[in-house]
């Protein structure tokens, strides 16, 4: 979730400096990318190019001092980066269809622009992002080969208990699961190459009844209330170990065990 959080951090600091000449390269570096990486990724989420969020925002907060203020249209315009009135008319008319002028007169109801949420954006078009801060802890690594007989309940339970994301993606001709995967954040992250795969692959087969996956944690206490919280008694209490680290074990509904550690 890193990229996510850096490229949010990137889109504050063009609200920050809106008024101020933003070069792509500076903008980049707030999301520790390369310019050119960031802006794929930028317009892969938020379906707009970096020089068309920073133009359309202009625009948007541009709106209130024509409307209500009596600053000059001369002013706002260069307020705004443009170096001439009639360029920012031109650019006016083309986003709102109405000349500043004809705003001015209140006789215009004009949409906004708002500010682009990285997390809003996911919620509502992947449509299967949790409340992150609901299941307050987050999982580092993962790679373990996880084998199940029933891939729908498995997938169903990790879903439930854990607030992973998993699914079947392979089955044979009875419909039954043959492959899929488990994941501690949506797939369609790693389809558009914001977070690297960090989750593990689903077979089928009989279940592994032992420890099948050591895991490093951020939040070992948020995880056991969560899991407790669903309704899952299948977890060890918290126990700290000699070498310094915190663990606690999850059976799954298969009968498999899951060894999370938080190392301090």
């Amino acid at each position: 979730m890193d990229s996510i959080i850096n490229i949010q951090k990137a889109i504050d600091y063009i609200e920050d400096n809106i008024y101020e000449n933003l070069e792509y390269s500076i903008i980049a570096k707030q999301a520790y990318m390369s310019s050119f990486h960031f802006q794929k990724l930028f317009s892969i989420l938020c379906g707009c190019t970096v020089g068309e969020y920073i133009r359309n925002r202009r625009l948007s907060l541009s709106r209130e001092d024509v409307s209500s203020t009596d600053m000059k249209i001369i002013d706002i315009a260069f307020k705004y980066g443009y170096s001439t009135p009639e360029g920012f008319t031109r650019a006016f008319y083309r986003f709102y269809g109405v000349t500043p002028l004809a705003a001015r007169s209140g006789q215009c109801l004009l949409d906004s622009f708002v500010k682009i949420s990285i997390q809003s954006i996911l919620e509502g078009e992947l449509g299967r992002m949790k409340d992150l801060s609901k299941r307050g802890y987050s999982v580092q690594n993962n790679g373990a080969i996880y084998y199940t007989k029933d891939m729908d309940n498995t997938s169903k339970w990790f879903e439930d208990i854990l607030g992973w994301y998993a699914g079947v993606d392979a089955r044979n001709d009875e419909g039954i699961g043959t492959y899929g995967c488990v994941l501690p954040f949506p797939g369609e992250l790693v389809h558009m190459k914001i977070a690297e795969f960090n989750g593990f692959h689903m077979f089928y087969g009989e279940p592994d009844k032992r420890v099948i996956l050591f895991t490093n944690v951020n939040g070992i206490d948020k995880l056991y209330s969560f899991v407790k919280e669903n309704g899952w008694d299948e977890i060890t209490e918290i126990k700290e170990q000699p070498w310094g680290g915190r663990t606690c074990n999850v059976t799954t509904i298969d009968g498999s065990i899951i060894t999370f550690c938080e190392p301090i």
